[in-house]
């Protein structure tokens, strides 16, 4: 590959992309909306520490996230809190993360034998075909043809649906149970339990930074415009300091999360109807710091129930107690976003005091709302995914990147990177073969 590539969106998947065409040897420029790299898994910095606002976990099993870190020397680990607290019927109730025979009384105690019985059953499925279980083909397509008819809440026991397995569906992408498929569900579930599960010490800065090192990164610089002509990608539009300029362009990989892209480029009225039933549900994240440890040993994290406007809230790290990530997700959380700063931290904090005391003074906090979403899903998503990449090949130089093809979580961000990389530099096999 000679020519520069554009690199869209400066997030996991586009300083993922920009990385490894620089492995190829391949120049590129990434144009980033934002003032700082980093995208939805994105940081704020105070006082040394980093505060982020997205993913912040990897698993062990990650092999391009791994290839990374170990590339850049991020060989420490800080390991994840070993249990969680859910409440359930306004009663908080605490298990540990490997299941064990406790557990498993407990949660049969609390959701019935019934949906009990439907939990184990599903958990079983999903280890069973962990292998098979993927986001491109196979047998996920089964399980979208046979069920994506109809959303978890109409498959399952109302105490599975708006329970254990709510908890997976606002984790995922802050959806509830009617909005969420037993296919979505499987692929998380299939992933739950593989290897081990880290964070970065001293956060995710050290990973952009790392990534960012050595690029042409441009910031607050916004794509409002893919131009294709005769079948090619032609040039981009670029808005900097309040003034839009066109960009010559012949490759590009748009990393963008996919309601942005759709408005970006022509696509087909099918491809773009398609397109517009992968949904992403607004959030916000909240990093707070207290004076005093909020979390205590025997309690990490807390997963919240139906009604309230906090989905789930964490230790930020099993060393710092005292720091608090409160994720206001859910149809709950969605009327309450738009309120100031100060209210919104104030509401989630007398929610989580319902179940578990804030001890100490609050010395910092930072909102960073996500009006877009974090992640994409949909009914059938298999074959909307097919569709929408086949018509980008017939685009010549545009190629697609991001959390809506591979996987939600940063190593499917960077296989689509990946995918993506491969098929500009093998120029462009057919995509559903490729993806």
């Amino acid at each position: 590959m000679t020519d520069r590539v554009h690199v869209i969106g400066a997030g996991i998947s586009g300083l993922g992309a920009a990385h490894l065409l620089a492995r190829e040897g391949a120049d590129s420029v990434i144009w980033e909306a934002a003032e700082k790299p980093g995208g939805r898994a994105g940081y704020h910095l105070w006082e040394g520490q980093c505060l982020e606002y997205g993913g912040k976990n990897f698993a062990s099993d990650w092999t391009i996230f791994n290839s990374f870190a170990t590339e850049f020397g991020l060989i420490e680990r800080d390991i994840q809190h070993p249990n969680f607290h859910i409440v359930l019927n306004d009663r908080l109730i605490g298990l540990a993360k490997k299941t064990t025979p406790g557990s498993a009384v407990k949660m049969l105690w609390n959701i019935g034998p019934t949906a009990s019985l439907e939990f184990q059953r599903l958990l079983a499925q999903a280890k069973r075909n962990a292998g098979r279980l993927n986001h491109t083909e196979g047998l996920i397509q089964e399980v979208e043809d046979k069920h994506d008819h109809l959303p978890i809440s109409h498959l399952f026991h109302r105490n599975l649906a708006q329970g254990p397995l709510r908890m997976f569906s606002i984790i995922m992408g802050a959806a509830e149970p009617e909005e969420t498929y037993l296919s979505q569900i499987l692929l998380f579930l299939s992933s739950f339990g593989k290897g081990t599960h880290h964070s970065v010490p001293g956060g995710l800065v050290r990973l952009f930074d790392a990534l960012s090192k050595g690029k042409d990164l441009r910031l607050n610089a916004r794509l409002t415009r893919i131009e294709v002509e005769n079948g090619r990608l032609k040039a981009l539009h670029i808005e900097e300091g309040g003034k839009t300029r066109v960009e010559p362009a012949e490759r590009a990989i748009v990393t963008l999360p996919l309601n942005r892209l759709v408005e970006l480029v022509d696509l087909p009225g099918d491809i773009r109807a398609e397109a517009g039933l992968i949904r992403y549900f607004p959030l916000a994240l909240i990093n707070a710091i207290y004076d005093a440890d909020v979390f205590t040993p025997q309690m990490n994290s807390i997963m919240f129930q139906p009604g309230s406007i906090l989905g789930h809230c964490s230790a930020n790290r099993l060393y710092t107690k005292n720091h608090v990530r409160f994720t206001l997700s859910g149809r709950a959380a969605r009327q309450v976003l738009h309120l100031p700063d100060e209210v919104l931290i104030e509401r989630a904090e007398a929610e989580f005091g319902r179940f578990h005391p804030i001890a100490g003074n609050r010395v910092h906090y930072h909102v960073q709302r996500h009006w877009d979403g974090i992640c994409g899903y949909a009914p059938r998503f298999t074959r909307i995914k097919r569709r929408l990449l086949d018509h980008i090949a017939t685009i010549g130089g545009l190629e697609i990147a991001g959390d809506y093809l591979d996987g939600h979580n940063m190593e499917g961000c960077l296989t689509s990177a990946r995918k993506a990389v491969g098929r500009m530099g093998s120029g462009a096999a057919p995509a559903s073969v490729a993806a």
